[in-house]
């Protein structure tokens, strides 16, 4: 049977080839997930970062899901029994405007719903309604664009391939945010939104397909035309390209996972970051920004690493003074990378000690430029040691012979170990984080996420960066005044001792303030009047001197009997009744707004009592700390002097580095013989700077702004050896004296703890 001739003005015979329905599909599908990659990863709207997710997201979309699809979908339209020369045809300028204009549109969509972590379903319904316009503007479009025929439409197809484009578009972009805000939007999950957002794109297109006729034209075809072998090559160039991009997206993917996987089998410093609002600091992947300090720490330390190490509460103590390491680390950077730790032996473990700081800050100053800051604004260290739940459990090892040290290095084998440091940015500084591809959520939505890629039990983690929070809202210290506190120490079975501090607030001890501002020679023979009782005793003898007390008396006694009480309701714990009462007040930071005041210190009047080592039930109110830790934290105040006192340890100890640094040679381009040819005379360096050159201690170092004034400060100065030249090094060094802690500590072990 012949076929008829199809004459202008003739609606041409029309067929769909199967196998280019499911090609438009799966174009469609590839840029679709791909949009919703891009969107997954913004982080805000500001930054090159964030701007270049958003573009590519739209031209993903509208390029591909959009008019790649519509392109491909129309090569399966087969016109007048296959006769090439009455195949559709197109416009060249109109196809370029169809490929521009969805992506104007999209953008448009995409920046009005923003990256906010609270989803607004009504900002994602108008984007979604933008989306499904701009599906149906392409499609009209390019249908506009065909130069060899008339698109004749059904009207209902029409109204039908509209309400699928806009449902079809909000349903998958709905689900995309709800799960990304909640942090459920793993990567399947946005596979399967693809094929909700394709499906919408695909529905659209074939529905309006079905409902349309082609009437062949009269006037002759325009000069600039693209048949539809060109487009399909045009699209599968762009599909091409894209599926490139994509599977190398998910090989860096896959290494970033692995790496991570490989971070928490090692000991690792994180951030945590909270905004004004208390939401997280995270990656777009959920985790918290990471480095490793090491992977060598059994072969570097003779003991467990826990928040009692020597080292660790150095680098508490740093972390809270950063300004006195940050000109070091580059020193020490490359103090580690000419080092050889395997040379190194047990007998070594000052100079281990000192390989592991110079890790710990290392790692912190590459953790800060992650987070593109300076070292000073990285935050504090906190308090607790977490180990990761991979590896096999902690081993407990026998006592051991001093000639097998090396066994105790496998403590910690098999087992990470990660540290945290912690604060608060303002509003300004959110910005700048999203802007560089971070985003902030409620600790609550992301916790699973983050103790996911740490390995850390969620629950327990979750506590942690509530305490963590809580820590950054204000600094834990007590307010100018009196005060009555007590001090309890326990031993540790163990080894070394625990002190009792509040749960709460753990860098204090249990206290409450008496409400007078100072004492008088009245106030003052009350309070020796009551030394060495025990609390019960002291509650007793207010109540007695109540009875018998002057008017001007009353609200002292009164005062201080009610305070008493206080801090008996407070912690209830029973052994505080049997402890002694000390008149003479201890002297201990306190909030102020000059730190250059001398009188920066509260006096506390304290109860001091040795608690049994069987004593193990403590109130809500207490707990234990290890006493060396709570030391270390009396030097952390922001009003101590002993920040200053750090600051030139650090410098006495690692300046040496950073000097030799700067002196070391680099590679010659010329030998020694021909420099000396080529070099002046007069450019020679002398004998004395030489020496200078050649030995770093042959000038005078001296500390800079000592306090001879301050009562918390003795020197010291010691003469150093000539080391081969004629001169003597002075070097001026600050010493610390020991802490309220210590000393109180020390008095209570040392005097009788009966009246």
């Amino acid at each position: 049977m012949e076929r008829p001739v199809l004459l202008p003005g003739d609606i041409a015979h029309q067929e769909i080839q199967a196998q280019y329905v499911a090609l438009s599909y799966a174009v469609s599908y590839i840029g679709s997930v791909t949009t919703l990659e891009l969107l997954h990863r913004r982080t805000g709207s500001r930054g090159w970062y964030n701007w270049s997710l958003l573009v590519g997201s739209a031209i993903s979309m509208g390029s591909i899901a959009i008019w790649g699809m519509h392109f491909i979908g129309n090569r399966a339209i087969i016109l007048d029994y296959g006769v090439d020369s009455h195949q559709l045809m197109y416009n060249s300028s109109f196809t370029a405007l169809s490929f521009f204009l969805p992506i104007i549109v999209l953008l448009s969509a995409y920046m009005f719903i923003g990256t906010n972590e609270d989803v607004s379903k009504t900002r994602v319904s108008i984007g979604g309604t933008t989306a499904g316009l701009a599906v149906v503007l392409m499609h009209y479009l390019g249908q506009f664009g065909i130069s060899n025929y008339t698109s004749v439409y059904k009207i209902a197809f029409v109204v039908g391939s509209v309400i699928i484009a806009l449902a079809a578009s909000n349903v998958a972009l709905l689900i995309f945010f709800v799960s990304r805000a909640q942090w459920a939007g793993t990567f399947w999950k946005r596979i399967c939104c693809g094929f909700v957002l394709a499906g919408a794109v695909s529905g659209m297109h074939w529905l309006a397909t079905v409902g349309t006729s082609y009437r062949l034209r009269n006037a002759e075809l325009p000069k600039s035309t693209l048949d539809r072998k060109q487009t399909v090559i045009v699209v599968g160039s762009l599909c091409v390209f894209t599926c490139t991009c994509l599977l190398a997206y998910a090989a860096i993917l896959g290494a970033k996972t692995r790496q991570m996987i490989s971070k928490v089998r090692k000991v690792t410093i994180s951030a945590v970051v909270f905004d004004p609002e208390g939401r997280l600091m995270v990656t777009t992947s959920g985790s918290l920004p990471t480095e490793v300090i090491t992977d060598t720490l059994n072969s570097l330390l003779d003991q467990e690493f826990t928040k009692e190490h020597p080292v660790f509460l150095w680098f508490y103590r740093v972390s809270h003074s950063w300004a006195g390491v940050k000109d070091f680390v580059s020193g020490m950077q490359q103090h580690l990378r000419t080092t050889d730790i395997k040379k190194l032996g047990a007998e070594d473990q000052s100079a281990l000690n000192l390989l592991f700081r110079e890790m710990l800050c290392v790692a912190a100053k590459k953790l800060s430029e992650q987070l593109r800051q300076p070292l000073e604004q990285l935050g504090f260290l906190y308090d607790e040691i977490l180990h990761t739940n991979i590896g096999p459990r902690r081993q407990i090892l026998a006592p051991i012979e001093g000639s097998d040290v090396e066994k105790l290095r496998k403590v910690t084998n098999g087992k990470g170990q990660t540290l945290f440091v912690y604060r608060q940015v303002t509003k300004e500084d959110v910005a700048r984080l999203q802007s560089h591809g971070y985003r902030f959520a409620s600790p609550k939505v992301t916790i699973e996420v983050v103790a996911r890629s740490l390995q850390l039990n969620k629950d327990e983690l979750m506590e942690h960066l509530r305490s963590m929070r809580e820590s950054t809202l204000a600094e834990s210290i007590l307010e100018p005044g009196i005060h009555i506190g007590c001090f309890a120490a326990r031993a540790n079975i163990e080894g070394g001792f625990d002190v009792l501090v509040q749960n709460l607030q753990p860098n204090l001890i249990p206290c409450v303030q008496l409400p007078v501002r100072s004492l008088n020679d009245d106030t003052k023979a009350v309070m020796q009047s009551l030394q060495g009782l025990s609390m019960t005793n002291v509650l007793r003898a207010l109540e007695i001197k109540l009875a018998a007390c002057s008017a001007n008396q009353r609200p002292f006694l009164e005062d201080m009997r009610v305070t008493v009480l206080a801090l008996r309701k407070a912690y209830p714990d029973t052994f505080w009744l049997d402890s002694i009462f000390s008149s003479t007040p201890v002297y201990m930071p306190c909030r102020t707004a000059n730190v250059e005041v001398e009188q920066s210190t509260a006096q506390m009047f304290l109860f001091r009592i040795v608690v049994p080592i069987h004593q193990r039930e403590l109130s809500d109110g207490i707990r234990i700390a290890p006493f060396d830790f709570f030391n270390a934290q009396q030097r952390t105040f922001s009003t101590s002097r002993d920040h200053e006192v750090l600051a030139r340890q650090i410098h006495s100890e690692f300046s040496g580095f950073t000097e030799r640094n700067l002196r070391s040679p680099k590679p010659a381009l010329l030998s020694q013989k021909l420099r000396g040819i080529l070099w002046p005379l007069s450019k020679r360096p002398t004998t004395a700077e030489r020496t200078l050159v050649d030995n770093p201690f042959a000038n005078i170092m001296i500390s800079q702004a000592v306090d001879v004034h301050s009562a918390k400060t003795s020197l010291d100065v010691h003469e150093l050896d000539t080391l081969q030249v004629a001169g003597a090094a002075v070097v001026v060094r600050e010493v610390e004296e020991p802490t309220w802690a210590e000393e109180y500590f020390h008095l209570l072990m040392s005097k009788p703890r009966s009246p």
